[in-house]
């Protein structure tokens, strides 16, 4: 495997690429109603194309801060590309949205419980073992 000391690190290098860009597109897509498909579409190959960029003439940047600056640029890349395209081309771009209305988020009480009870675990893992 080359440079990779490790089958993990092979793996989180090669999600590294493609992770920040598909969260991008995720949060943008449902928490802000201007985003559009061009928008995505930008955001993803952004997303691959700036960690690529980086990985190679970057390198001393620690994986962690490049992921999260190019989930940053993605980000500003999806809202750009939405924006000019609902400005200057796509006069409709409000009706290319995406529409979540018919989208219900309510969870049970188990869920709920279950999602509590996993996140004390975790504080305490990391109060005991940091």
């Amino acid at each position: 495997m080359g440079n990779f000391d490790q089958a993990c690190q092979y793996i989180q290098e090669f999600t590294g690429f493609f992770a920040p860009g598909i969260v991008a597109i995720f949060l943008l897509g449902m928490f802000w109603k201007r985003m559009t498909a061009q928008g995505a579409m930008a955001t993803a190959i952004a997303s691959a194309a700036l960690s690529l960029l980086f990985r190679l003439l970057w390198s001393g940047l620690p994986f962690i801060d490049r992921v999260g600056l190019v989930f940053l640029l993605s980000c500003g890349t999806g809202a750009a590309v939405s924006l000019l395209a609902s400005n200057a081309v796509l006069k409709n771009t409000r009706q290319k949205a995406v529409d979540l209305k018919g989208v219900d988020f309510e969870t049970t009480t188990g869920y709920n419980l279950g999602g509590a009870v996993v996140t004390a675990i975790l504080i305490v893992l990391y109060w005991v073992f940091w």
